[in-house]
C-alpha cells in the first residue's frame, strides 16, 4: 500500500474524529460541515494525484538539503527567506490606516462665507454650535455623547 494512501486515510480519520468531537461539544452543525469539507479535500487531493506530487516534492527538498553544503551564502539565503516571510505575515496583519469616526464623516461641511442662517422652506436652518468638551472627553467623544442624548439613548 502506498505511503500517500496511508497518509490520506489517517489524516481523514483524524479530521473526522476532531470534527465529531467539536460537533458533540458545541451542539452545532458548523464543525461537522467544516470537518466533512476538509476530509473531502484530503481525499480529493489523493484522487487527483496531488498528494503524490507533494510527497515527491518533499523528498526532492530533503534530497536537495542532503547534497547541498551549508555555507555562509546558504545561511544568508535561509535568513532572508525567513525574514521576508515574517515581514509578509506582519504586513498582512497590520491595519491599512486610521479610520475617521462615523459621526464626523457623516456631517456635511458648513459653508464658510455664509454669515446669516440659510432659509429652507420658510424656516431658518439650525447650525450646530461648537460645544466645549467636558473634562476628560475628546471633542469627538463629546459630539457622539451629545448625539446619543438627543436620540434618548443616554
Amino acid at each position: 500500500m502506498p505511503t500517500t494512501l496511508l497518509l490520506t486515510i489517517g489524516l481523514t480519520i483524524v479530521i473526522l474524529a476532531v470534527a465529531a468531537g467539536l460537533t458533540a461539544r458545541a451542539h452545532r452543525t458548523r464543525p461537522a460541515l467544516v470537518g466533512l469539507g476538509l476530509a473531502a479535500v484530503v481525499v480529493g487531493l489523493y484522487l487527483t494525484g496531488l498528494t503524490q506530487l507533494a510527497a515527491d516534492q518533499t523528498l526532492a527538498v530533503v534530497d536537495w538539503f542532503q547534497r547541498t553544503p551549508w555555507t555562509v551564502l546558504t545561511s544568508w539565503g535561509v535568513g532572508l527567506l525567513g525574514g521576508g516571510a515574517l515581514l509578509v505575515l506582519i504586513g498582512a496583519f497590520l491595519s491599512t490606516g486610521q479610520r475617521r469616526p462615523a459621526a464626523k464623516a457623516a456631517q456635511p461641511a458648513a459653508p464658510a462665507s455664509s454669515p446669516r442662517p440659510q432659509v429652507q422652506g420658510g424656516q431658518p436652518s439650525q447650525q450646530p454650535k461648537p460645544q466645549k468638551a467636558p473634562k476628560g472627553l475628546d471633542p469627538e467623544d463629546a459630539e457622539i455623547e451629545e448625539l446619543l442624548r438627543k436620540r434618548g439613548i443616554m
